[in-house]
């Protein structure tokens, strides 16, 4: 990654007040009511190379741990990632994942229901999110904007020959490994990059979802490679907004149903509420525990 997006990144990070442990302390348990986990793909037993303790909070009493709409990311587990998901899962009272083929994962292997509640970015207004926007990386002329982490598959070639009409219009592309043709973005340029195209073209769950946010024309093409398992995330979120006329190839696709967001931030509203709702409840059950 390049000085210029390693800098944006870190102006973006330095808005978060953090504590960074090498280790964790015996007495931290102690110093917290709660703890959350819940990342994206904190849960992909693929990922998880080492120290169980930070993904699945061994060091926290039961009481304490709390699983926020963490990702799993697969479409399937083969016997030893079942079995350690499985032992990592049980030590939660009451889980919950972003996607429901998680769920249903974590179900065949520990027969815990695990709740689905929204990705974490959805909950913040659009209006949050601009508020962090940074927009030193957006052309002021129009252009579509591409974040595609599994490469340009045909399907987003042709898809891009269509929104830019037949390259007409410029395409901005980012990935999460930077290349030479791409803009020193960080997470605070991301959202503008977003919030400001004229059409963006995406295999990613979070572009998709802050394209929604935006209420920014969105087509949404599978990712190509070997990637192609982990459409299941995208497949709860169009699901849930009732955009799957978004996603290329589906059976309801059409180009024309791009920018048509109607009752989505209503849709999106339930989830917030929805996930508000999980969240005090798992606070409420650790004040009960500590009174």
């Amino acid at each position: 990654m390049s000085t210029e997006r390693l800098a944006a990144f870190d102006r973006f990070n330095g808005k978060i007040a953090t504590r960074n442990l090498g280790d964790i302390p015996r007495q931290l348990a102690d110093e917290y009511t709660l703890f959350s986990v819940g990342s994206d793909q904190v849960w992909n037993p693929a990922l998880i190379t080492y120290n169980d303790d930070w993904y699945f909070l061994e060091f926290a009493r039961a009481e304490q741990r709390v699983a926020l709409a963490p990702s799993i990311g697969l479409d399937s587990l083969d016997a030893g990632q079942a079995r350690r998901l499985a032992r990592g899962v049980r030590g939660f009272e009451h889980p919950s994942v972003r996607e429901r083929r998680g769920a249903e994962l974590i179900k065949e292997c520990s027969g815990i229901d695990a709740e689905i509640i929204c990705d974490p970015t959805l909950v913040l207004a659009p209006k949050e999110w601009r508020s962090v926007a940074d927009g030193r990386r957006t052309p002021a002329e129009p252009y579509v904007f591409t974040y595609l982490l599994g490469g340009m598959s045909d399907d987003a070639k042709k898809v891009l020959d269509h929104v830019t009409e037949h390259g007409q219009l410029p395409v901005v592309p980012l990935s999460d490994r930077e290349k030479p043709e791409e803009p020193p973005a960080g997470p605070a340029e991301f959202i503008d990059l977003i919030n400001h195209a004229s059409h963006v073209v995406t295999d990613s769950f979070h572009a998709a979802v802050f394209s929604c946010l935006m209420e920014t024309p969105l087509t949404i093409v599978r990712r190509g490679g070997d990637g192609s398992g982990m459409f299941s995330r995208l497949e709860t979120l169009t699901e849930m907004l009732d955009i799957t006329g978004k996603v290329y190839r589906s059976e309801n696709f059409h180009l024309s149903s791009a920018g048509d967001y109607a009752g989505v931030s209503e849709r999106i509203q339930s989830e917030r509420d929805h996930f508000v709702s999980y969240l005090s409840s798992r606070i409420k059950a650790a004040d009960g525990r500590r009174d």
